[in-house]
């Protein structure tokens, strides 16, 4: 675990976005640790986590024009994240999200911001990942509407467990933090908790 990745861990922590616990999943499964980047809500700590998915959309994907954020939570943060590209790296990266229904009026559509161009190379920006299902039908669709190939994919916490990684394996995903880190990061701070997060990525 890199110093960089303590660094965001830390500050999610602080942001209570990442809680260590014991929560009920949208899937009916029992989690020790539960992420919610909603609890980003100011401006200060919006920058922060910004900062560090531009820095990942930087080293990873240098050749980016494009930040796509699925509606909900990945507007705001792909948004943010051009902010930050642009402080940091003097880039103009275009923005794009989606709607979770067509609008009919107005500009209407189901997209809204720069529409992906043949030649874009885009990167989807979004808070998790669990188990690939989201993020493949986020890349179908900018297939089916634009024809283009996603270029990569970066979260701030890939979630997935050891028995769902090979689902993975095709996607050209970066993460910010890992499961693995978060057990690291336990053990590293002598916590107990970390053999119940241990268990729970080892899990069949």
């Amino acid at each position: 675990m890199t110093d960089q990745t303590m660094e965001v861990i830390s500050f999610l922590l602080d942001n209570e976005a990442l809680r260590f616990g014991d929560f009920t999943l949208k899937s009916g499964d029992r989690s020790p640790f539960f992420v919610n980047l909603g609890a980003i809500r100011r401006a200060e700590s919006l920058a922060t986590l910004s900062h560090f998915l531009a820095r990942r959309v930087h080293s990873a994907f240098p050749e980016t024009t494009l930040l796509f954020g699925p509606a909900y939570k990945g507007i705001a943060m792909a948004t943010a994240t051009a902010l930050a590209h642009r402080q940091a790296y003097g880039s103009n990266l275009a923005v794009c999200f989606d709607r979770k229904e067509a609008k009919e009026h107005g500009e209407q559509g189901g997209f809204i911001g720069q529409l992906p161009q043949a030649d874009d190379r885009v990167v989807i920006v979004d808070d998790v990942i669990s188990d690939g299902g989201t993020k493949r039908q986020a890349m179908a669709t900018l297939k089916s509407e634009f024809g283009i190939e996603t270029a990569g994919i970066v979260v701030v916490v890939n979630r997935v467990r050891r028995r769902d990684k090979a689902s993975l394996s095709s996607l050209p995903l970066e993460a910010l933090v890992t499961l693995p880190d978060l057990v690291d990061f336990l053990k590293h701070n002598n916590d107990p908790r970390a053999k119940s997060l241990l268990n729970f990525h080892e899990e069949e």
